[in-house]
């Protein structure tokens, strides 16, 4: 069957996709956005697993899409509204001991103060230090991505020169390390959720951008929206079709399609073809070149190199209903009733536990100590549960690409008892709390959203697949190697998470190249 030619078919109706297709068809274009689920938003969802809960099914907190976004496609004010956790986040030791950093900053040095008399003096530098290599990264967020030598040509001889040199040369906990003296203080400030850990040259850059976006929505707040993560892509939807773009759910491409080196159209699920004079591709590079083009459409090299992409630090979602409130033995008695204090926690006690998870994980095995980020939404939203309920998410890091043994069936009980083993070590009775669960294991994440491995943000932000090779060197300004075939999603610059800055890119570059 042959269905009617478009300026340009979109694959995914994710952020990023709806992103790149509203500022085309803002522009004129014709644009059909092609969605393999009942439902668009990809990864940024919210859906009702249990009768009256509203659950943000994977992606669960937004730092995007930003103001510049929200008002050049039009997206009411009053179309995603989000919420800021304060306490911005709650650290509990095995000791007893906590860290709980604030919106406040006088109340986080004071915090701070507790742990050494230099640590809130180290503090106030590290943000100046973090300040600076986020003016960098604005710099760059919605431009094509740049190489290392146009960056240190640009800053060189400026405040922002150190800054720069740290985020290209260094680890993130090298530099909290000249920061800080307590490595409770430290493990608290590190992450490292898309490079295994925070010793990896590079994680201090990924930890920059992801945090470079100015927020969601008109007021650029960050935090948790109101009527969970599918509410920023449903008002992403709603501004593309009043420019006019379509989108069809339930429509999984089999094939792209190509003619004399150019892509031409999608070939559907079906055998419904649809042509479009550029086919734009919202799917991860490896999803996108290896699952949905014939093999012999690209060269054997640069299918090795897809292949080769690092895309490691594989995800799995825990989520829960609860009855209660968690009690956490190390929040303060004065905090112990009020659910906002541990609206967000994180469980990643030492160093060393940061690097267990991650080499189980390059072993084949799901961390046995898995790295927990922790929400709890109803703190701040109850309306999304029923009266009395709470809901409970959490990243669970890592899962592997490829298991050493087993099935993820035969793992997944396994993985439910390591995270609850945790929690019953922080929140003692947590465990009798659980009317409902269920964990997402990365074959399952894989399965419902199509992003390969589970790998979030679609490939791991290490030094090497950032900036001017994200996702590879040559084809890092969101163009392929075939005429009219582009890339939107995660996968290309600046970023993973939900920014909405790889689809505004994208999109840029297709009209420039019009």
């Amino acid at each position: 069957m042959l269905s009617e030619r478009w300026d340009a078919i979109v694959i995914g109706a994710g952020h990023n996709g709806l992103v790149c297709a509203a500022y085309l068809a803002k522009a004129g274009m014709q644009v059909l956005v092609l969605e393999r689920s009942h439902r668009i938003g990809g990864a940024s969802i919210t859906e009702e697993l249990v009768p009256g809960c509203q659950f943000s099914t994977f992606a669960y907190n937004a730092n995007g899409p930003g103001p510049k976004i929200c008002r050049e496609l039009e997206i009411p004010a009053a179309a995603i509204e989000v919420v800021s956790p304060n306490p911005t986040m709650f650290f509990p030791f095995p000791d007893g001991d906590h860290l709980l950093l604030w919106a406040d900053e006088k109340k986080t040095l004071a915090e701070l103060s507790r742990f050494g008399p230099r640590e809130a003096e180290g503090y106030i530098a590290y943000q100046r230090l973090m300040q600076a290599g986020k003016q960098i990264a604005k710099d760059f967020f919605y431009q094509p991505p740049p190489t290392t030598q146009q960056l240190y040509d640009r800053y060189e001889g400026t405040e922002f020169a150190v800054a720069l040199e740290a985020m290209l040369t260094r680890s993130h906990w090298e530099v909290l390390c000249d920061h800080f003296e307590n490595d409770k203080v430290r493990v608290a400030l590190a992450r490292a959720d898309d490079v295994g850990y925070p010793t990896t040259v590079g994680s201090l850059l990924a930890e920059v951008v992801e945090s470079a976006n100015d927020g969601v929505g008109v007021q650029g707040l960050a935090g948790i929206p109101r009527g969970g993560m599918g509410s920023i892509t449903a008002a992403l939807a709603a501004a593309g079709r009043r420019f006019g773009v379509e989108i069809r759910t339930e429509s999984p491409i089999e094939q792209i399609l190509v003619e004399h080196g150019s892509a031409v159209g999608v070939r559907l699920v079906g055998g419904e073809i649809v042509r479009a004079a550029r086919v734009i591709s919202n799917a991860d590079p490896k999803r996108t070149f290896l699952k949905l083009l014939d093999r012999n459409e690209l060269s054997s090299t640069f299918h090795a190199q897809v292949a080769q992409l690092k895309t490691l630090a594989g995800n799995m979602k825990y989520h829960a209903v609860l009855k209660g409130l968690p009690r956490f033995t190390a929040l303060p008695d004065h905090l112990a009733d009020d659910p906002r204090a541990i609206a967000g926690v994180r469980i990643a006690p030492q160093l060393e536990y940061f690097e267990r998870a991650w080499r189980d994980c390059l072993a084949g095995i799901p961390s046995r100590e898995p790295v927990l980020s922790l929400q709890l939404p109803t703190a701040y939203l109850p309306e999304l549960a029923p009266p009395g309920k709470h809901l409970f998410g959490a990243w669970v890091r890592y899962g592997p690409q490829e298991l050493q043994e087993g099935t993820w069936e035969t793992w997944r009980p396994q993985v439910i008892e390591s995270i609850l083993s945790i929690l019953e070590t922080y929140a003692p009775g947590f465990r009798d709390l659980i009317e409902w669960q269920r964990l997402y294991t990365p074959a399952d994440i894989q399965k419902e959203t199509g992003i390969t491995g589970a790998s979030i943000r679609h490939l791991d932000m290490t030094l090497d697949q950032m900036l001017h090779q994200r996702p590879l060197p040559a084809w890092s300004a969101y163009q392929t190697p075939l005429e009219g075939l582009w890339l939107c999603g995660s996968g290309t610059h600046p970023c993973g998470s939900v920014t909405g800055a790889p689809g505004h890119n994208a999109a840029q570059a297709i009209l420039q190249k019009r």
